[in-house]
C-alpha cells in the first residue's frame, strides 16, 4: 500500500483527536479522548493547568486508535498536520521537560495582564492584533517568573500545545507563525518577531523557537514518537496551525471576502482579507491564516456550544443523546421562541474591554396568559447563538469594509440541522455547511498535504448551500433588534452597579 494516507491530529479545548484522512476518500477513520484539566494548588477556579504526560498519553492513544481503525500501519501515511487550540502554551526546560502549562481557558496571568494593558495595550494590539494581555504568553511568562522563579530560570523555550505536541513526535522545537500571533509571540502585519516590543515585554529570545510556516515541514517523526504512536519514524510532520484557521481551511474559506464559522465551543468568526486589518476600536482579532498571504478578521461570540450544552443539560438532565433531545424539543416551536428570549452567555465581540455580561431568559408574562415551556427556552437558546453570529459577522464586515462575499458553517454545532436552518434565517443569506464534522482536521490535513506535495482539494469538506426562509428571516430581523437592545440594556445595567 503506498504512503498515501493523512494524519490529523486536533489537540482541541475539549480534547484530543486523530482523524486519518486519505485524497480521493476523505476521512477514514477518527478517534477522541476528552481530557480535563486542573486547578493548580492554591488557585482560583479560573486558574487551570494540565498535566502534560496525560496529555500526551492521550495524543498517542487516539493517533493508534486511528491507525488501527482504518487497518493501516504507520508506514501508509505520507505527512502528518497537528492544529491545536489557540492561546495554549508550554514551557519546558534545555532537556524538554515541562515546567508550565496553561491551556486556553487558563486565567492565572489576570493580574500580570492587566499591568501590562495598562500601559502597553495600544503597542500590543497594534503589533498582535490580540486583546487582552492576560490571555496571551507574555503575561504567562510574566506570572511563571513571580510565581515560580525557579521553574522560570530553568525555561529554555516556549511552545504553543501544538508546537510541543509536534516536539515530542519529533524532537525539533518550531513556533508555527499561525499560533506563535495567537499567542501574543509574533508581529501579526510583518508575521515575523517584534524584537522591540518583545523585549519591553521582558521575553528573553532564546526562549523563542525558529518560525515556520503552516505547511512547512518542522521535522520527522523520531524513534521515540513513532514507538509511542504506532507512526512510522521519518514521517513527515507539519504544524498546521490553530484549529480556527485549520477548521476555515477545512471548509475552502481562503480567499479575500470570504467568512467561515468554527461552528463548536466558541464559534469564532473568521472574514479573510488579503492583508492585515487591525481595528482602531479594538474591538475584534486579527489572525494570520494558514494559507499563504491571507490574514483574518476575528468576531467570535464566545460561548456558543459551551452555552448550548449548558442549557440542554440544565432543562433535560445529563445523557448521551441531550443535545438530540434538546433540539427535537427545540424544533416544535415557532421561529422567534414565542418571543421568549435568551441572553446566555453569546455576545458581540470586544476584545478591547473584555467583561462578564449580565445574562439569561426573558419572555412575557404572566405566565397564566403566555405560558412558555422546554422547546421555546431551547429554541430561544439556539437563536441567541445565531443572533450573536450575525452581530459578530456585521462587526466583522465593518472592519474589512465589505460585505462577505461567501458565508460557510462547520464543526459540532452544525450537525444540529435546526442550527444550521435557524443561522441561515437569522443572517438573511445563504450559508454553506459542511456535511460532516471534521472540518478542524480537514484543515490539518490540508496542510500537511500541501507539505507532501499531495493533492489537498479532495480533503475539504462538501458543502452544501442552504437558502433562508423569506418569512423566518423576517420574523428574525425583529427579534435580532430587540436581542440587541436587551442585551444592551442589561449591559448597561451591571454598569451601573458596579
Amino acid at each position: 500500500m503506498a504512503a498515501e494516507h493523512i494524519v490529523a491530529l486536533d489537540a482541541g479545548t475539549s480534547g484530543a483527536r486523530c482523524v486519518v484522512l486519505r485524497p480521493g476518500a476523505g476521512v477514514v477513520a477518527a478517534s477522541r479522548r476528552a481530557w480535563q484539566y486542573d486547578t493548580p494548588p492554591g488557585g482560583g477556579p479560573l486558574d487551570k493547568s494540565f498535566d502534560a504526560a496525560t496529555f500526551w498519553s492521550l495524543v498517542c492513544d487516539v493517533t493508534r486508535r486511528a491507525l488501527e481503525q482504518a487497518g493501516i500501519a504507520g508506514g501508509d501515511v505520507a505527512g502528518i498536520g497537528v492544529t491545536s487550540q489557540r492561546l495554549g502554551v508550554v514551557v519546558i526546560d534545555d532537556d524538554g521537560r515541562v515546567l508550565f502549562t496553561g491551556p486556553n481557558v487558563d486565567a492565572r496571568a489576570f493580574m500580570e495582564g492587566i499591568a501590562i494593558d495598562g500601559t502597553m495595550a495600544d503597542r500590543v494590539y497594534a503589533s498582535s492584533g490580540k486583546l487582552p494581555s492576560l490571555l496571551l504568553a507574555p503575561a504567562r511568562l510574566h506570572w511563571l517568573r513571580k510565581n515560580d522563579p525557579a521553574a522560570y530560570e530553568r525555561a529554555d523555550c516556549v511552545l504553543t500545545i501544538g508546537d510541543w505536541i509536534a516536539y515530542q513526535l519529533t524532537g525539533e522545537r518550531k513556533n508555527e507563525r499561525t499560533l506563535a500571533a495567537d499567542c501574543g509571540l509574533l508581529d501579526v502585519s510583518s508575521r515575523e518577531r517584534d524584537d522591540r516590543l518583545l523585549g519591553e515585554l521582558e521575553v528573553a529570545t532564546h526562549l523563542l523557537a525558529p518560525l515556520v510556516w503552516p505547511d512547512e515541514i518542522a521535522g520527522g517523526v523520531s524513534k521515540g514518537g513513532a514507538d509511542a504512536t504506532g507512526l512510522a519514524a521519518g514521517t513527515p510532520v507539519v504544524i498546521a496551525g490553530g484549529d480556527t484557521q485549520c477548521a476555515l481551511a477545512g471548509m475552502g474559506i481562503e480567499q479575500p471576502g470570504e467568512a467561515g464559522i468554527a461552528a463548536g465551543w466558541s464559534c469564532p468568526l473568521g472574514l479573510v482579507t488579503a492583508e492585515p486589518r487591525i481595528d482602531e476600536k479594538q474591538r475584534t482579532w486579527t489572525d494570520v491564516h494558514v494559507a499563504r498571504d491571507r490574514w483574518l478578521i476575528e468576531s467570535s461570540p464566545a460561548d456558543a456550544g459551551r452555552g448550548w450544552q449548558w442549557c440542554a443539560e440544565t432543562l433535560l438532565g445529563e445523557s448521551d443523546d441531550v443535545l438530540e433531545r434538546a433540539a427535537a424539543l427545540a424544533s416544535e416551536a415557532p421561529a422567534g421562541s414565542g418571543d421568549a428570549i435568551a441572553l446566555l452567555g453569546p455576545s458581540i465581540m470586544n476584545a478591547g474591554a473584555m467583561s462578564v455580561h449580565l445574562g439569561g431568559f426573558l419572555f412575557t408574562t404572566p405566565l397564566t396568559v403566555h405560558a412558555v415551556g422546554r422547546p421555546q427556552l431551547l429554541r430561544a437558546a439556539l437563536e441567541n447563538i445565531a443572533f450573536a453570529l450575525r452581530a459578530n459577522l456585521e462587526q466583522a464586515e465593518e472592519v474589512a469594509g465589505g460585505r462577505a462575499t461567501r458565508l460557510a458553517a462547520g464543526g459540532g454545532m452544525t450537525q444540529t440541522p435546526l442550527f444550521a436552518r435557524i443561522l441561515s434565517d437569522v443572517v438573511a443569506r445563504p450559508i454553506e455547511v459542511a456535511q460532516d464534522v471534521e472540518v478542524t482536521a480537514r484543515g490539518a490535513a490540508l496542510m500537511a498535504a500541501r507539505a507532501a506535495g499531495l493533492d489537498d482539494t479532495s480533503l475539504r469538506a462538501d458543502m452544501q448551500s442552504i437558502e433562508p426562509d423569506a418569512a423566518n428571516a423576517q420574523t428574525y430581523t425583529r427579534g435580532y433588534a430587540r436581542w440587541r437592545k436587551l442585551a444592551q440594556a442589561l449591559d448597561r445595567t451591571m454598569q451601573e452597579q458596579a
